[in-house]
């Protein structure tokens, strides 16, 4: 079990806390019948989106299924010293969070011996930015490779095959590769995509890719412990069965309907509530450099889930305490709409620690004998101290350290959370229809046949009648 992994402390959030701004327990309690419903809703797949409700049983995956992908990984290490890793949102976002969260820093700068003989890795597919790619193909050889310093491997993730950021992209990087392997080509490219059908899965069979597989029953933006985060994960050299371990264990929580027992559900309970008081802005602030991309992942998560049918909170994420110094002043004294979840470390990996200064020039002797991690965490609890003593309500996770435990416990939790609180909702948390808006009007825009409807309306469009060329 957890054994105190994580810590959740909502106080802030309450009434006898921080005031007429706050949450009452009635309020909570009100949520408790409910709540039971979307319980039942999740453990017998009878709510909204059921068929996507598969993320719930991930943390059952196999033995078996794990040492393959760890096997995989391990060949692609071994054969390669840049690992390029295609996929936009869902596709992207989890395993760019665990690259950031648990490799070094500087990993892509190290030599591979302190990378413990994995791969730089580089992420491309997630947006249409010219230069950025061109960037990344000036890193890779355009011949066979002399040296494992020049090899380069690919893992592109795609359900359908059919995303334009990530297929485009792909296609360039495999001309590349091509180019350099020759008929040993597929070697070096893994796809992650659908079991049977899609326009990537063709290719793979075609090719002869090694193929990892995105179930039918999990969406891309809780996807992250299926291959398409669990495959990047073990290339980097991450333990993913500790990385199941902390989401099973957390999953083992989130079998109580109860509120107070059901981390999950509370996350959920009291947001909603904070959602309907008028809070629709909800900020995650990441006390911690590294978990940033955290943040990003559950943007989407949250962004992709929740807002629909004219409703749904705003997500931002904001990191601390570099952000006080621009967004701390909107929240200390802005508008109130704004909740805030912070997500901060118990303890960090390393120990840096200020030294007295005989001179004392910049006058920071008061500091002689603290450290860092220390500063930062006194920053963290007086901020959200002047929050409480404004009326602004503010919670926090704290993880004992970070780690592929904790990240896996808290990814379960806040997946929950949201398919949880959309149900609150009454909307569909697992669909989102409103992404294919503008992929129709750019697809027509492109020239796909099968969109000339969406191009015909968008020449129809009113024309600016001033255009200011400054």
């Amino acid at each position: 079990m957890l054994n105190g992994q994580i810590i959740f402390d909502y106080n802030a959030m309450m009434a006898d806390q921080i005031g007429e701004y706050g949450l009452t327990p009635e309020a909570l309690d009100a949520l408790q019948e409910p709540l039971k419903k979307v319980h039942a809703d999740l453990q017998n797949r009878s709510g909204k989106g059921a068929d996507f409700l598969g993320f719930l049983d991930l943390p059952q995956v196999s033995e078996a299924t794990l040492n393959e992908i760890q096997a995989t990984a391990d060949e692609i290490a071994n054969t390669s010293d840049m690992h390029l890793i295609l996929g936009i949102g869902g596709s992207y976002l989890g395993a760019r969070a665990l690259f950031e969260a648990l490799c070094h820093p500087y990993h892509n700068q190290l030599p591979r011996t302190q990378r413990n003989g994995r791969p730089r890795i580089y992420f491309e597919g997630n947006n249409l930015d010219t230069d950025a790619l061109q960037g990344l193909m000036d890193l890779l050889p355009e011949t066979q490779p002399a040296s494992l310093a020049e090899t380069f491997s690919i893992n592109v993730i795609s359900k359908s095959g059919g995303t334009l950021e990530t297929a485009a992209v792909f296609r360039l990087l495999r001309e590349r590769a091509e180019q350099c392997y020759g008929d040993e080509a597929a070697q070096h490219i893994v796809a992650t995509t659908d079991a049977s059908k899609g326009k990537l899965k063709k290719l793979a069979d075609d090719k002869g890719y090694k193929t990892f597989v995105i179930p039918d029953d999990v969406g891309g933006r809780y996807s992250v412990l299926t291959p398409v985060g669990l495959l990047p994960a073990a290339v980097m050299g991450i333990d993913i069965h500790q990385l199941i371990q902390g989401a099973k264990d957390m999953a083992a929580l989130c079998q109580s309907d109860d509120l107070h027992q059901n981390p999950a559900y509370l996350y959920a309970a009291l947001q909603y509530l904070s959602y309907t008081a008028g809070r629709g802005v909800s900020v995650m602030n990441i006390w911690d450099k590294a978990l940033e991309y955290v943040g990003f992942w559950y943007d989407q998560l949250c962004a992709e889930s929740v807002g629909k049918e004219d409703q749904g909170r705003i997500p931002l994420t904001g990191v601390c305490t570099r952000d006080l110094h621009s967004r701390g002043q909107e929240l200390q004294e802005g508008p109130r709409n704004t909740v805030i979840t912070n997500i901060a470390l118990g303890q960090s990996h390393h120990t840096l620690m200020l030294q007295e200064d005989p001179e004392n020039a910049d006058e920071l002797n008061y500091l002689a004998g603290k450290t860092v991690h220390h500063m930062l965490n006194q920053a963290f609890e007086a901020t959200n101290f002047a929050y409480a003593s404004a009326g602004r309500p503010n919670m926090r996770f704290i993880l004992k350290k970070r780690s592929a435990y904790t990240l896996g416990a808290l990814f379960y939790l806040l997946e929950v959370a949201t398919v949880a609180e959309g149900y609150l909702m009454d909307i569909n948390p697992l669909d989102q229809p409103g992404v294919e808006s503008y992929k129709n009007f750019m697809f027509g825009l492109l020239g796909r046949e099968d969109k000339a409807d969406y191009k015909a309306r968008f020449e129809q469009r009113t024309t600016p009648k001033v255009e200011y060329q400054l």
